[in-house]
């Protein structure tokens, strides 16, 4: 079976920084082309991992007869335009999260897919990453007994939104993007429904959102979402963008009816916690493009296409994902 040449749109953080390389190492996969309106980023990614083809424009990349598959990395407000051209050109596509601005424009992709009979795959990585793996490796293993609650705290650091989306940049926009927190919602949100195979049934989001001096006037927002699941559970999540670095933090917590903890803390830990003094720690981290799952997903992507079989993610759980999303970020508005 020949390989599946797959192109990346867009090479900024996450296009560059994750998608480019993972690709370039996957076996069964060979990256062959680039696009990027940025000459400097296009021809930087192209170069350093030898690819074959290197544009200007993604109609360009999407029309290569060599590109089976298309990843979609540009920011939120292009996502559609762009994998609706690889769509319709029949092309498979990763599109990154949010899917788009709206819910109708993510049914306008959903539907795009259908008539090409394409793959379109939301990239949610929180499913590939390590220790979210292990976590729900060990809750269906029982190590909780059954599941009551779950606590998910996001804190990320000012400065470092800043340095990635500068004050003027799309991300702040909420009319044109939907702002950072519905960016930025959508993973850990996919994340509790993954984890526990159940939708969430309720959220109940208090929201403030502030603009910030000291990095320009990017928008700080911090968020407190109370969730009941259809399973029964209960949880929360908590986000900031208001915060320093002394704080930024990424954390799961989930407790289970035998009073025992489970707590998968950024991208490389998982401790249960038994009863006490009893504590197990395992180490899980991973490097590069691998660490928050973007090549373990991108492996899976492969895999699918080369067995011509539908993946278990599907484009309606980065719906689900934006809906849920969407009632936390616009809940300053009420």
């Amino acid at each position: 079976m020949k390989d599946i040449g797959v192109g990346v749109i867009g090479c900024g953080f996450v296009g560059r920084g994750a998608h480019v390389p993972s690709f370039a190492a996957i076996e069964g996969a060979r990256l062959v082309a680039v696009a990027d309106a940025d000459e400097k980023r296009r021809t930087k990614a192209a170069q350093k991992h030898q690819v074959e083809s290197c544009y200007d424009d993604y109609a360009k990349l999407v029309n290569d007869p060599n590109v089976d598959a298309v990843v979609v990395a540009l920011p939120t407000p292009l996502h559609v335009a762009a994998s609706l051209a690889a769509l319709e050109a029949g092309k498979h596509v990763i599109c990154e999260m949010p899917l788009a601005p709206s819910l109708a424009e993510a049914d306008e992709l959903i539907a795009a897919a259908a008539r090409a009979g394409a793959l379109l795959m939301p990239s949610l990585t929180f499913r590939f990453t390590s220790n979210y793996v292990k976590a729900k490796q060990l809750i269906a293993q029982g190590k909780l007994g059954n599941p009551t609650s779950v606590i998910y705290r996001e804190f990320i650091p000012a400065t470092d939104l800043a340095s990635q989306w500068p004050a003027d940049c799309w991300m702040w926009q909420i009319d044109k993007s939907g702002g950072p927190l519905f960016t930025l919602s959508v993973w850990s949100i996919d994340l509790v429904r993954w984890l526990f195979d159940s939708e969430i049934a309720s959220v109940d989001p208090v929201v403030k959102y502030t603009p910030l001096e000291k990095t320009g006037g990017t928008l700080g927002y911090d968020a407190h979402v109370a969730l009941r699941l259809a399973n029964g559970m209960v949880g929360c999540l908590q986000y900031s963008g208001s915060v320093n670095r002394a704080v930024s933090t990424s954390n799961l917590e989930v407790v289970g009816d035998s009073t025992c903890v489970l707590s998968a803390a950024d991208n490389d830990r998982v401790t249960l916690f038994g009863e006490s003094p009893e504590k197990t720690v395992w180490n899980v981290k991973e490097s590069g493009p691998k660490m928050w799952g973007h090549q373990q997903q991108n492996e899976y992507f492969i895999a699918c296409i080369r067995k011509g079989e539908e993946p278990d993610l599907k484009p309606e759980d980065g719906r689900r994902a934006m809906e849920i999303a969407l009632q936390i970020a616009t809940a300053a508005q009420q």
